[in-house]
């Protein structure tokens, strides 16, 4: 019988116990056997497939074996023998997984040579199972220890063969370690070819076959990249692998050297688990080992060169630059850039306000600075409102018919932080019942804000209300928090004198006054306010350089008195008027004078001492009737216009020229006025009142007693305007008394847009003197689709004047806007060119 054929034992993932500690030295076992030679292109059968008749092995053809691997440059490791002679008795014995072998250790010579652990395979040790470098001739193949006998003679193994793919394991490797360069690569396969000579004594059997596909991969070209190895995983190529130092006594560290007997007494002693690591299989432990010219066998390691370390370490800043990006990985980086910049944006944005605003304190109280102190607001619907500033001093005692003074000196101001949450006195004013209210102490303003910063400053609007020259005032002219913040303006509502107390001009106190003039001081605290609206309105979060002046009745007759003064110049940047008067001061200072002497009469004072000792009531009581009453419905047979009362007067300080000379001298370019006002402006509950129902006949007897009836132009009138109800009656009163005498003063500013709101509310569908400002400030109902968009339309004329100083819908040629459900151009109003004509305008024009 020939000797037995040898075969190599691959490695298994889970190592076993060694059971038997009666069983002779395992090293004696172990050199019994022999690799069976396997054929480089051929494959293993599965389990139960034997050789025993195959062709032995002789000394001759391993000694050629080993000397050709010399001859390579392999290192020189061991050397074991093997005699031809020696004869084997093989019994064969089917058990569990295939034939066991039984060996006579007595032909057997083996020499008294340390050998290294991992240089032969060891029966009762597993390794754990990696795919063989280039060279290996049994990639895969997985041995396993399936039991013991009790026999000390016999040992069964289990064998068991793999099909792998061709290079499967090299693919695997290649799939997470980044491509060597050229000189590195060399050295790996002069490794892989020094690995298959060490192994070569150990499996002399395999030795030529491993060799021959050690040379086949080493000379021929690479194997060609499958799709495993097209996979790319750059973050984990980039990240440097860690050598953790194992612990050698565990089997997990390099193997160290053990002659035979210690490692049959260290099987004895203890349960050998063999926990070399999966990288090789131990097949680089092996390469690293070398002969010493004395004998000794050391690891490879200890001899590096630094070259070589130089190759190994490689640092991360290395494999940084070295790494070549692809087309994902730069749309992987690109979307982590985007979002780490959207992250900062929500972040800067979230922080903006915060960042450019004052800290609101305990969720409800804002600061701002004046030119005075500190002022406290409260947050209101979503903006902060500060009430009660005072803009000027009080006009009491001695200053009590003066021009308004600012506050200039620290005496004058507060200390600490003013608290202005609360609104401010009205001024002293007389309801349309008779009643009298508010206070002489009253040159305070509101200020409404969306919020404090100084960057991106906001548009100022300036609210100037009242109902009549007398009051009531602001009326329904008020600020809204809401609309400050929907908008993004500041709105700003000073309070001013009114009646005597702003109006008076008479002779004793022209003479006590430097420059020598009286009356007018309303204009005067409205100028006081817009110079402190300059002044501080950068503070609160407004441009002091877009100021818009909101004029409102009344408030509008003296904004358009007031436009037309050098002492406003600079103070504003454009102004909106609604349903002022039409007839301004046309009397000199000299002539007021003498007409207001019956009001001197009236309080039974001829001094300025006793003017200013007066009180309020005995003061509101001395005011004439005719003062403070001015009809409003149709103009009657004996109404006398000169009789009517004018409270403003071309005084020489602030007015020293009738409007109309000014408006003559109108500039070329952007408009910095607009007026208008609403269809049925005239419309009041007493005229409403007088017929219960104003049926045709009442209508044409109402015409007929009227200046029109006496003029004989009661047919044409009622033909015009169809006058057969209320609305048709109120729409004749409002183009005498308003529109007409507004349109005339439009015409003589040729930039100036005119417009008309007509959309109408309520049963009557009533276009009423307060509608286009009630939709300006949000306070308009609207119950249908027509009244929802006419709101909408109003807002977007006023607040795109209000931010550009525009009017896109204005059309010189076409210069007044009809404000119906939508803004529409038309060429002239209709029927005031006939009142022009018969001299009922502006004759009997509305007067404040």
């Amino acid at each position: 019988m020939g000797e037995l054929e040898e075969k190599e034992t691959p490695a298994t993932e889970s190592a076993t116990q060694h059971e038997s500690a009666e069983e002779p030295k395992e090293t004696d076992k172990m050199l019994e056997k022999k690799e069976e030679s396997i054929e480089p292109h051929s494959e293993k059968s599965a389990d139960n497939k034997k050789k025993s008749n195959s062709k032995p092995t002789t000394p001759v053809s391993e000694r050629k074996a080993s000397e050709e691997m010399r001859s390579n440059g392999s290192e020189e490791i061991i050397d074991v023998p093997v005699e031809s002679d020696a004869k084997t008795t093989i019994d064969e014995e089917n058990h569990d997984n295939g034939d066991d072998k039984k060996i006579s250790t007595e032909d057997r010579e083996v020499k008294p040579k340390k050998i290294p652990i991992g240089g032969l395979k060891l029966p009762g040790f597993f390794m754990k199972s990696k795919p063989r470098v280039d060279g290996d001739g049994a990639d895969g193949e997985l041995l396993e220890k399936e039991h013991k006998e009790e026999t000390t003679s016999e040992v069964k193994l289990a064998k068991k063969d793999e099909k792998p793919g061709k290079n499967f394991g090299k693919r695997l490797r290649d799939f997470f370690v980044r491509k060597p360069a050229a000189e590195k690569q060399a050295k790996q396969q002069a490794a892989s070819t020094g690995d298959a000579d060490t192994k070569s004594e150990a499996t002399a059997e395999a030795g030529p076959a491993s060799e021959g596909n050690m040379r086949t991969n080493s000379d021929g070209p690479p194997p060609k990249r499958g799709l495993l190895n097209a996979i790319k995983l750059p973050i984990a190529n980039m990240i440097p692998k860690k050598s953790p130092d194992d612990d050698v006594e565990l089997g997990m560290g390099k193997a160290g050297l053990a002659s035979m007997e210690t490692l049959d007494d260290s099987l004895k002693d203890q349960d050998c688990v063999d926990k070399a690591s999966p990288k090789n299989n131990g097949v680089d432990e092996i390469s690293k080992l070398k002969k010493t010219p004395s004998g000794e066998i050391k690891q490879a390691s200890e001899e590096k060169t630094f070259s070589d370390a130089e190759d190994i370490q490689i640092s991360f800043c290395q494999r940084l630059r070295s790494y070549k990006c692809s087309v994902d990985d730069a749309l992987i980086a690109l979307g982590i850039l985007l979002f780490i910049f959207l992250i900062a944006v929500i972040g800067y944005v979230l922080s903006y306000e915060t960042l450019t605003s004052p800290p609101i304190r305990e969720g409800r109280f804002m600061d701002a600075v004046t030119g005075c102190g500190m002022v406290e607001g409260l947050k209101e619907d979503g903006a902060f409102a500060f009430r009660g500033i005072p803009y000027a001093l009080p006009p009491t005692g001695d200053r009590r018919w003066r021009s308004a003074q600012t506050i200039e000196g620290i005496e004058d101001c507060w200390n600490g932080t003013l608290q202005a949450h609360n609104s401010s006195a009205m001024c002293t004013q007389m309801l349309g019942n008779g009643t009298v209210m508010g206070d002489e102490d009253c040159l305070y303003l509101d200020v409404i804000t969306p919020h404090i910063r100084y960057d991106s400053p906001l548009p100022v609007i300036v609210m100037i209300s009242a109902e009549s020259l007398t009051g009531p005032s602001p009326g329904v002219l008020r600020p809204s928090a809401r609309y400050s913040r929907s908008h993004d303006v500041i709105y700003v509502r000073p309070n001013f004198r009114l009646g005597a107390f702003g109006f008076l001009a008479v002779e004793v106190l022209t003479k006590d006054s430097y420059p020598h003039t009286s009356g007018n001081y309303a204009l005067s605290d409205i100028i006081a306010a817009l110079k402190w609206i300059k002044l501080n309105i950068v503070h609160f979060g407004g441009d002091p350089k877009s100021i818009t002046i909101l004029g409102h009745r009344a408030g509008g007759t003296l904004v358009t008195a007031l436009i037309t003064s050098k002492k406003v110049e600079g103070l504003y940047t454009r102004a909106w008027i609604s349903s002022a008067s039409a007839i301004y001061p046309g009397k000199s200072l000299v002539e007021s004078e003498k007409r207001n002497q019956e009001f001197l009469q009236a309080l039974e004072c001829q001094d300025v001492k006793c003017l200013r000792a007066a009180s309020a009531e005995k003061i509101w009581d001395a005011t004439p009737d005719t003062w403070l009453h001015f009809p409003v419905d149709i103009p009657t047979a004996v109404e006398n216009k000169t009789a009517h009362h004018e409270w403003l007067v071309l005084d020489g300080d602030i007015l020293q020229e009738h409007p109309a000379e000014s408006w003559k001298k109108e500039h070329a370019g952007d408009p910095v006025l607009v007026m208008g006002t609403t269809a049925h402006e005239s419309h009041t509950e007493k005229l409403r009142r007088r017929f219960a129902n104003w049926t045709a006949e009442e209508i044409r007897s109402f015409i007929e007693s009227s200046k029109i009836g006496t003029l004989n132009l009661t047919d044409e009138a009622i033909r015009r305007y169809n006058a057969t109800n209320y609305p048709a009656l109120v729409s004749m009163i409002t183009d005498i008394r308003t529109i007409c005498p507004l349109l005339i003063n439009a015409r003589l500013q040729p930039s100036a847009p005119f417009y008309v709101v007509t959309q109408g509310a309520g049963e009557e569908q009533l276009a009423t003197v307060d509608a286009d400002v009630q939709a300006i400030m949000g306070r308009y109902e609207p119950h249908t689709v027509e009244q929802r968009r006419f709101v909408s339309s109003m807002q977007q004329l006023f607040y795109y004047y209000v931010s550009h100083g525009t009017v896109p819908q204005y059309d010189p040629r076409r210069r007044v806007i009809n404000v119906g459900q939508d803004p529409l151009s038309q060429s002239d109003y209709p029927n005031c060119n006939f009142w022009i004509s018969n001299d009922i305008v502006p004759r009997y024009a509305r007067i404040d």
